[in-house]
């Protein structure tokens, strides 16, 4: 990605480890680093498109958008095809709730939102259906829009609402991302990065690396991360650690010694983070 820079718990410590540690703690913050501003960019591409998609999404709907569920599909679709930032955002789903705010349809396949309430999980959302709103946004937990299934999840959620050529409010487009799959993304992109790097110098191992979304103290990574880990970043508390600016240290998980970085997303809401732990192989 060119604009990058474009089990059981074991136990967890801060330790104040050999070279090898100081290596990984380096490492780990500068893709920390790297990783936080991609956070910033992602959230303003589809905070600023949403508004232009559910415009172009008001002028596809048929007079009654639930009588033809495949068409309306289709109407996401090119609503969203037709907004550059949404057509190329890292939104996880694209959604019409009608006016109860009930999902009517979704962009994709399978529909798991389809027929279910979105105000129930999201009742700030209801905001969004106020004639004179703007985006609403809302971070919670909605399993219907987990990205990884058996794991405990959370959603970034944004609505904005959809009106008619006369003005009236038929519902509202809904998108957002799950934590755990926007971690993978953030991930597979770091270790991509860590590969080109270790080409560079002549290298034939590439660090071990984890990236973590982050909300309160709960800790979110890609589906194949090891519990262990997450565990690790939650016992840190690395939202309350990144309060006064970036966090970095040391910490030893099932005997492998990691470097540990961490920093605030406020572009994505309230105690967020992004978390990063990477040892050298």
């Amino acid at each position: 990605m060119t604009r990058w820079f474009a089990v059981l718990a074991a136990p967890v410590l801060l330790c104040g480890c050999p070279d090898g540690g100081k290596v990984s703690e380096e490492k780990a913050a500068q893709a920390a680093a790297r990783v936080a501003p991609v956070v910033k960019a992602d959230v303003e591409q589809v905070r600023h498109g949403l508004p232009e998609g559910a415009k172009k999404l008001g002028s596809l709907l048929d007079t009654d958008p639930g009588a033809n569920p495949s068409g309306l599909q289709r109407s996401i679709g090119a609503a969203r095809a037709a907004t550059p930032q949404l057509d190329t955002a890292k939104s996880t789903f694209f959604s019409f709730a009608d006016t109860t705010g009930v999902v009517v349809r979704s962009e994709a396949d399978p529909d798991t939102l389809a027929q279910r309430s979105i105000l129930v999980p999201f009742p700030a959302l209801k905001k969004a259906l106020e004639p004179s709103a703007g985006v609403v946004e809302v971070i919670g937990d909605m399993a219907e829009l987990g990205g990884v299934r058996g794991k405990s999840d959370r959603q970034w959620v944004l609505a904005h609402p959809v009106k008619d050529a006369e003005g009236v409010v038929k519902g509202m487009f809904v998108t957002g991302w799950s934590f755990r799959r926007y971690a993978y993304y953030l991930e597979e992109a770091a270790k991509r990065e860590q590969h080109e790097d270790a080409q560079k110098r002549g290298e034939k191992s590439v660090p071990l690396l984890y990236v973590f979304m982050v909300h309160d103290k709960q800790a979110f990574g890609a589906p194949l991360t090891p519990p262990v880990d997450e565990q690790a970043i939650e016992k840190l508390d690395v939202v309350s650690k990144t309060s006064a600016g970036p966090f970095r240290g040391q910490v030893v998980v099932t005997e492998r010694t990691f470097g540990v970085a961490a920093q605030r997303t406020p572009e994505l809401g309230p105690d967020t983070a992004v978390a990063v732990l990477l040892s050298e192989i």
